[in-house]
């Protein structure tokens, strides 16, 4: 009989990361020093952003819940208003790349 896992574990398997395989092993070597972290923190990908040719020196992501949907759109960085929450930053942390709109 077949294991009803095993098929779940094949759809993992084909979404993981063919490119830059080194560069997620050290983030999951991070990951399993930090278990604290995996429920905080999740390796975002910006393909999506990129498609979109999203220019992250002029736009940045401005995100908000609704219902169960996440809405992002992005803004003009010089019209964002800095009362936000950072999501996603750059690489060294110097740039925020996403916000989300604080709770009223």
């Amino acid at each position: 009989m077949d294991d009803p896992s095993s098929g779940k574990q094949e759809a993992v398997m084909a979404c993981m990361p063919t490119e830059d395989v080194e560069f997620h092993e050290a983030i999951k070597e991070v990951f399993r020093r930090y278990p604290e972290a995996q429920g905080k923190y999740a390796l975002a990908s910006l393909d999506l952003e990129n498609e979109m040719k999203i220019n992250f020196d002029e736009k940045v992501g401005v995100s908000r819940i609704e219902g169960d949907k996440i809405i992002t759109e992005f803004k003009d960085r010089k019209s964002v208003i800095r009362m936000q929450i950072c999501v996603k930053w750059n690489f060294d942390y110097t740039e925020c790349l996403h916000w989300r709109e604080a709770e009223e």
